[in-house]
């Protein structure tokens, strides 16, 4: 009689050897990849709200480049017809005397907040109700960056300042003094504010702070909006400690769930990752001594690294990687604790993507979301896998109310054992196919499903995704 193994999925664990696999998703726009057609080029931002994509381009339509085109994708990539006008709308692309470029920085389910301080509906058109006839006065010559706060309201982020605006757009008078608070942090500007330098150079950390990188000088700081002050006790003398030498740029960095964060950066021809603790001390722990050099050339193939990566589960960090040929070929490269790890038992994963891109390092953007990972590929290209892991070796320290269960290898009935309450389960095959989707059932029938490899994906009802590869005898 062969033995059933019964599979637990654990949530708060840590994993080791755990190996990734990613499933190009075949439900997604064109056999996973959605192109956005010719008349866009160029991504400018990307956000996620619930089962929606939205993404930002360049509009071709006119030769000077005079607007940036916003579009709506619904979960499957495609257009979202409710969106703009058949999915999507134009406004101009520069918003000052600089011709600083206006970026999307924030989205709801029926707003986009602009940098340049108008507010658009999502119909295209200003919300007349925001600040004066849609428009904000929250533009600073100065500003660094802006972030909007759980409680709705704005802070910017100023060279010497903080200013702070409320949820109508206008500014907070009983914030600081007047509105602003002086910082004891000088944060050199950029030159103009991206969407990468929002979205990671500056999240939300704890106690009511932001974690601020300056490439200029080096810090790297935990920085108190409420009292414009950074936390002296963070790092050494309130500086985290990133780098394992003198130098070393970071190119981006990530934050994990325990408030420790991955860094990702560049130093004299050399990429390497290391660990910051939430402390701010490095983590001398991680890889050999404190970093995980990647290495120029995996299994003969000479590689250039792309300036962004992706954390999966806490403990692999996965970076676009391209081949030094013309044109070039893009693979992902998986690195965990310990250095180079695999995806689907691969040192290098072949995406099927060919680029004419001559410098590549900062074209691509991989972002993970529920369960899926994204590559934003310049020009107009969007390419998603189902994420699973295989567990080869585990050390588990298990919450038994964060458990589910069930048997693996499985026959015609899918069982979960758990106390949690489950959303919906979403079951694929090896292609990336979606055969079965089941909502709030913790009993699935399977029999109408032949014997072979699956990945099921679990949601539960308080949004977290859980994603394991399984058999069916």
């Amino acid at each position: 009689m062969r033995k059933l193994i019964t599979t637990s999925i654990v949530l708060i664990s840590s994993l080791i050897n755990a190996q990734i696999n990613l499933i190009p998703d075949s439900n997604f726009g064109n056999n996973s990849t959605v192109d956005l057609g010719s008349d866009v080029t160029a991504f400018l931002s990307y956000h996620f709200l619930n089962d929606k994509i939205m993404v930002q381009n360049y509009d071709l339509v006119d030769p000077d480049l005079t607007y940036s085109r916003v579009t709506m994708l619904n979960n499957n990539g495609s257009v979202d017809g409710s969106f703009g006008t058949g999915g999507s709308f134009l406004f101009p692309k520069n918003y000052n005397a600089n011709e600083d470029a206006d970026f999307v920085y924030h989205l709801t389910s029926s707003h986009l907040f602009m940098f340049s301080g108008r507010k658009y509906l999502y119909n295209g058109t200003l919300d007349q109700t925001y600040g004066t006839n849609g428009q904000s006065l929250s533009y600073h010559p100065s500003e660094i960056y802006r972030k909007v706060l759980p409680d709705g309201k704005l802070i910017i982020r100023t060279i010497n300042n903080f200013y702070q605006y409320t949820q109508s757009g206008n500014l907070d008078t009983t914030f600081g003094t007047n509105g602003s608070l002086a910082s004891n942090n000088l944060l050199t500007n950029y030159g103009y504010p991206t969407f990468d330098y929002h979205q990671e150079f500056v999240p939300l950390f704890s106690d009511n702070s932001v974690l601020e990188y300056d490439g200029n000088y080096s810090h790297f700081r935990k920085m108190n909006y409420t009292t414009g002050y950074y936390d002296t006790n963070f790092g050494v003398n309130g500086d985290a400690q990133f780098s394992t030498g003198t130098s070393g740029t970071i190119m981006k960095f990530r934050v994990l769930n325990d408030n420790s964060f991955i860094n990702y950066l560049f130093d004299n021809n050399t990429n390497f990752l290391t660990k910051t603790l939430s402390t701010g001390m490095l983590d001398n722990s991680f890889g050999n001594n404190g970093r995980i050099d990647l290495p120029s050339n995996i299994s003969a193939t000479n590689l250039l690294y792309n300036q962004d990566f992706a954390v999966v589960n806490d403990n692999n960090y996965i970076i676009p990687v391209f081949d030094d040929n013309y044109p070039k070929k893009m693979y992902l490269a998986n690195f965990n604790n310990n250095g180079l790890s695999t995806i689907n038992s691969q040192n290098l994963l072949d995406t099927g993507i060919t680029t004419a891109m001559v410098n590549p390092d900062d074209k691509v953007f991989i972002s993970v979301k529920d369960g899926y990972l994204y590559l934003f590929v310049n020009p107009r290209f969007i390419k998603r896998y189902l994420i699973s892991e295989n567990t080869l070796n585990t050390r588990e320290n298990i919450n038994k109310t964060d458990e589910i269960s069930f048997n693996n290898p499985f026959r015609d009935e899918l069982h979960f054992k758990t106390t949690e309450k489950i959303k919906f389960t979403e079951i694929y095959d090896e292609a990336g196919q979606l055969v079965l989707k089941n909502s709030g059932q913790k009993d699935n029938n399977t029999s109408t499903l032949p014997k072979g490899i699956y990945i099921i994906k679990i949601t539960k009802e308080n949004g977290q995704i859980i994603s394991k590869k399984a058999i069916k005898n």
